[in-house]
């Protein structure tokens, strides 16, 4: 097939690939000075912030998880939306707390009045995301739990450089996140390869501080940064090899490495791919607007499929997130395949066939990095597909 229109997992410029390539010649991969000049710009893009860089979002909400545990022992229970990425449950029963699933609205963010019957005496913490880039409530979130004196973790894991009410996103509740791993708004890799813990409460600056100052320098990020580049960037032949690979070792050798055990210190190589990120990124979010605004434009056109997080106040997508209402997700991803667009199921069970509810018939369609000409192929093809009575 001739060239695709897919999903950009990093739009990255010149900049990015220089900070690579000087960390190789210069033997400087995983230490160097890049760890410290991430830590303070971003201490000046969040000034009323604590911030740890560190090799993954996960570190951090472990962290912080752990100390809130240690703070008020008798709760046991975070609240997280319905529709997550599954390391976040994951992350917190690894500290020994039960994950209380509740619904969301139809942009695909916690449905924050879900939050006054939801909350109980049990309630530890709750995690609220900004789903694929679109800004949850987190203000009202803010004041509800800080009413019950339940802490609140703004999970900006895919919103870097996004404001609402005059301050950045990770800047609210207690602590904050930024993830750096693909398809976010800032992407230095995969596997542990950048995140952010901010912390806002003062109240925990002091035990965050002695459990996270003194991390080791990560390792081994050459190799995985090969790996991300011929499995998620470039993509083709490699990414297919490498889903065979890893099905042979699970089943041969049962091998399930935990790439994220290590808590550790963003490599430098990888804290120069985020400096370069950030210094390009209102350029890259007023690019993505445009693109976003494009498909809004365009919807008008298709009777069978929607676009559920596009409003008029939009601030940032980092996915446009198609909602197929007449056709299962699985066979118009095949459909739009034959016409040269690559899509992506969604988190959990989202993709699975429409059935009236928010959480279905929902694809990720590219968005990212495309010219407006390739937004026009994959809306022809989307009209193309209704046209030809497969709905």
């Amino acid at each position: 097939m001739g060239n695709l229109i897919k999903p950009e997992t990093a739009v990255w410029g010149k900049e990015e690939w220089l900070y690579i390539a000087k960390s190789i010649i210069s033997g400087s991969v995983n230490k160097g000075n890049n760890v410290e000049l991430l830590s303070k710009t971003l201490a000046e893009k969040y000034p009323n912030s604590t911030v740890f860089v560190l090799n993954s979002a996960r570190a951090g909400l472990i962290a912080s998880l752990l100390l809130f545990k240690k703070k008020q022992p008798d709760k046991t229970q975070v609240i997280i939306p319905e529709f997550i990425c599954d390391s976040v449950p994951q992350a917190v029963k690894k500290c020994g707390l039960v994950p209380v699933f509740l619904p969301v609205s139809d942009d695909l963010n916690l449905n924050i009045s879900s939050l006054y019957t939801g909350c109980n005496e049990k309630t530890l913490a709750v995690i609220l995301p900004h789903m694929y880039g679109k800004s949850a409530n987190i203000g009202q979130a803010e004041v509800l739990l800080k009413e019950k004196k339940i802490y609140l973790i703004d999970d900006a894991a895919q919103v870097a450089g996004v404001n609402i009410e005059s301050k950045p996103l990770g800047g609210f509740g207690d602590v904050g996140l930024l993830s750096f791993a693909q398809a976010k708004t800032i992407v230095t890799g995969v596997r542990a390869s950048g995140g952010v813990l901010f912390v806002n409460n003062k109240d925990l600056i002091g035990a965050l501080t002695e459990n996270l100052q003194m991390l080791p320098f990560t390792k081994g990020r050459l190799s995985t940064l090969c790996h991300f580049l011929m499995v998620y960037k470039w993509q083709r032949v490699w990414k297919r090899m490498d889903y065979y690979i890893q099905r042979l070792k699970q089943r041969i050798w049962d091998v399930h490495p935990d790439y994220y055990a290590q808590v550790s210190k963003i490599s430098n190589m990888e804290a120069g791919i985020a400096l370069a990120q950030f210094a390009s990124l209102s350029q890259r979010i007023s690019a993505t607007k445009k693109n976003i605004e494009y498909y809004q434009a365009n919807q008008q056109l298709l009777t069978s499929f929607t676009f559920p997080q596009i409003t008029q106040d939009n601030i940032y997508l980092t996915r446009m997130i198609l909602q197929s209402k007449r056709i299962a997700p699985n066979i118009l991803a095949k459909l739009l395949l034959q016409q040269g667009v690559v899509s992506n199921t969604v988190y959990g069970t989202g993709s699975k066939i429409f059935d009236g509810t928010s959480l279905s018939g929902l694809l990720e369609l590219p968005l990212q990095g495309l010219a407006l000409v390739d937004i026009d192929k994959v809306v022809c093809a989307l009209k193309k597909i209704e046209d030809n009575s497969y709905v």
